[in-house]
């Protein structure tokens, strides 16, 4: 969501967290439950696995949390396998992996929110979470309403049916095609500023086709509704495994992924500081490694304006 954006929930229901209740999302692409769990979930809570860590003292004052004790973790579990639930009902994943260890390191329990994209920026300025971790792309934009901290770097890519019926090889072949995407977001915004470039090129129109998540889009790729799905370069090829969906092209507008907190808070710096000693002692770059992901380059800090790799 932009900065410009506004938040579409207005109201707020937390409900008790039950694992066997939540669906893995990446197995039912491609049946109509899909739909039916994306529209009705509003949030559903609960922790990555890990314990309180024991025979340590929190970084992080009781004030400064939702919770004492524990690092409430917001994040949107539909993009498999940064963040997702799986068989058991668990939410797992490459980020979840990572909230964990953060949270371990400052001596706090994790505690993950998993909750609609739409609601999270909100969701961390009224405190209702201490921090996002779901792939937020970062923007110049987005760091003016938010504490950002870039950790990661993803693309945009487009997929398409094993096949590729409709013959999509590069960018430019997205003219006259329609693409489902999760909006709002960057993979929405990066698609709609291609359709208007083409549109000023005098080729054929892009049609952007938003969805509620991700889950949704597919669920239409898979339907033959619409032509490709955009998401980060990750999931495109997460989705190739089970044979049906191929990444067509990717690469498309690369930029640092981060972390989100309320401006100002608290939390963001001590985070920063972890996720770089993170990066130094090796385990940041193990995780990435394992789940075939590149690392954001430059100073893991609280950031504003634009950066680099």
């Amino acid at each position: 969501m932009s900065a410009t954006e506004k938040p579409t929930v207005d109201f707020w229901v937390e409900l008790p967290f039950n694992r066997s209740e939540v669906p893995d999302m990446h197995k039912l692409i491609g049946v109509a439950a899909v739909a039916v769990v994306a529209s009705a979930t509003i949030t559903a809570c609960g922790s990555g696995g890990a314990a309180s860590p024991q025979g340590c003292s929190p970084a992080v004052g009781a004030s400064d949390l939702v919770h004492a004790g524990t690092l409430t973790i917001s994040t949107n579990a539909t993009l498999p396998p940064m963040q997702y639930v799986d068989a058991n009902g668990n939410v797992t994943g490459m980020r979840i992996d990572i909230g964990d260890e953060i949270a371990k390191r400052l001596c706090l329990k994790p505690d993950f929110v998993n909750v609609d994209f739409d609601a999270q920026i909100p969701g961390v300025q009224g405190k209702r979470w201490d921090m996002i971790d779901t792939g937020l792309f970062y923007t110049p934009e987005r760091a003016q309403t938010l504490d950002l901290v870039p950790y990661e770097r993803q693309a945009v890519a487009v997929a398409v049916p094993k096949g590729d019926p409709r013959h999509i090889a590069a960018v430019d072949d997205l003219a006259g095609k329609t693409i489902g995407v999760e909006a709002p977001g960057y993979e929405f915004d990066t698609l709609n500023s291609l359709a208007a470039k083409f549109a000023t090129e005098g080729k054929p129109k892009l049609t952007v086709r938003g969805f509620q998540t991700n889950a949704d889009a597919f669920q239409a790729l898979a339907a033959g509704q619409v032509d490709g799905a955009a998401i980060v370069d990750s999931v495109t090829t997460y989705y190739e495994k089970d044979g049906r969906f191929t990444t067509a092209v990717g690469g498309i507008n690369p930029a640092p992924l981060a972390m989100g907190f309320a401006k100002h808070s608290p939390i963001s710096a001590v985070v920063a500081k972890t996720l770089s000693q993170m990066r130094a002692d090796g385990w940041l770059t193990a995780v990435f490694k394992k789940y075939g992901v590149q690392g954001y380059q430059g100073n893991i800090a609280v950031s504003t304006g634009s950066l680099g790799s």
